[in-house]
């Protein structure tokens, strides 16, 4: 699989920067902040793993033999969409670093500083919002030309607004939850990690892959339903790595879900345990999980705190075994496709490498 993505991670590098530098021209001719944003938009694409695009041609080459231009575009478009959307969501989290540096909105707010600009932090979220914004309408330009038959271009374009209006949708979902310091179901959550993560990260590449290939709606149906289970597995891995990885494995600080009050499967079973197991409790841990649902920012000493909880109760293992039972239904699946074993094996390494991954 890595050998897979790396070699695919190139080209679409390529294909990236071809597309940077011929906007780099067209932006600057406007005012100097096209040339500046062409810049903080390449370095920080370029900066990403390149899964959602790897997906697209992994998809497309499980039902044809040759790679075209057109494949490698929509990889870099999705990829585009991606440094947009994290543009965005660091500027609603408040995340002042991404990607192992400061994140877009971030970098505006430190050049205002240095520019003695009044209201950093507002200036700096103006022009990440702004830069956001831009980046959505360079990858439809992209998608617009795609050199695919018409059918299959709008098949494509129609699927992405789809998916990327649900996206929006459950971002708003997830801003509410976030401020609303209460208990949430089971469902609501995986529900969130649906339609935020799932959908977007794994259903539309494959989708749009097989979709490019000539495929109909019943292969990418299933492909699609690989992807939902596939992206809440990824989800939930990636709330473990939040309280139990490491900024250098992560790109940013532990336990931010946490403090900002992301409602997660942690975030549910540890406040079941807060009444459940008062009595196994001692009261440093009640105190912990008390704060759970109190109003304000959390202290670190807190978060670290919950991660120990969450560890020592067992609610650890068991969001790990939620995750591989969505694991469990997405490798089902994939060994029903009908492709050829290699590309079963590389959608089941990426499976393995959902639940596996240490950043």
């Amino acid at each position: 699989m890595k050998q897979f993505f790396s070699q695919y991670r190139e080209e679409i590098e390529g294909e990236l920067c071809t597309f940077f530098e011929e906007w780099r021209k067209s932006l600057g001719s406007i005012n100097p902040w096209g040339e500046d944003l062409i810049d903080r938009l390449q370095d920080f694409t370029l900066q990403g793993k390149m899964i959602r695009g790897g997906l697209i041609i992994l998809s497309f080459l499980m039902f044809r033999t040759e790679l075209g231009r057109p494949v490698l575009q929509l990889a870099a478009a999705i990829e585009l969409i991606q440094s947009a959307l994290l543009i965005h969501d660091d500027i609603m989290d408040r995340d002042e670093m991404r990607r192992g540096g400061p994140s877009l909105f971030h970098q505006y707010s430190l050049l205002a500083e240095k520019q003695g600009i009044e209201g950093p932090v507002h200036y700096g979220e103006s022009l990440g919002i702004c830069a956001g914004d831009i980046g959505f309408f360079l990858a439809f330009e992209i998608l617009a030309k795609l050199d695919l038959n018409s059918g299959i271009r709008e098949r494509i374009q129609a699927s992405w607004s789809r998916a990327f209006t649900t996206v929006g949708l459950a971002q708003m979902q997830d801003m509410f939850l976030s401020g609303v310091h209460r208990e949430v179901s089971e469902k609501t959550i995986i529900d969130l990690y649906r339609t935020k993560t799932a959908r977007y990260t794994f259903s539309l590449p494959l989708a749009t892959g097989a979709t490019a290939a000539g495929e109909k709606n019943a292969t990418t149906h299933i492909l699609e339903q690989i992807g939902e289970y596939m992206g809440i597995a990824f989800q939930i891995k990636d709330d473990e790595l939040d309280l139990f990885g490491t900024e250098k494995e992560t790109g940013k600080p532990v336990g931010t879900d946490m403090e900002e009050g992301k409602k997660t499967l942690y975030y549910l079973h540890l406040l079941q345990l807060r009444s459940t197991g008062s009595d196994r409790l001692s009261n440093a841990e009640m105190e912990a999980l008390q704060k759970l649902t109190r109003q304000g920012g959390m202290e670190r000493s807190t978060v670290l705190e919950l991660c120990h909880i969450a560890d020592k109760y067992g609610i650890r293992t068991r969001v790990q075994r939620t995750m591989e039972e969505f694991s469990k239904r997405a490798e089902e699946l994939i060994f029903g496709l009908s492709a050829t074993e290699k590309y079963r094996n590389l959608l089941l390494d990426v499976l393995r490498y959902n639940t596996e991954r240490r950043g």
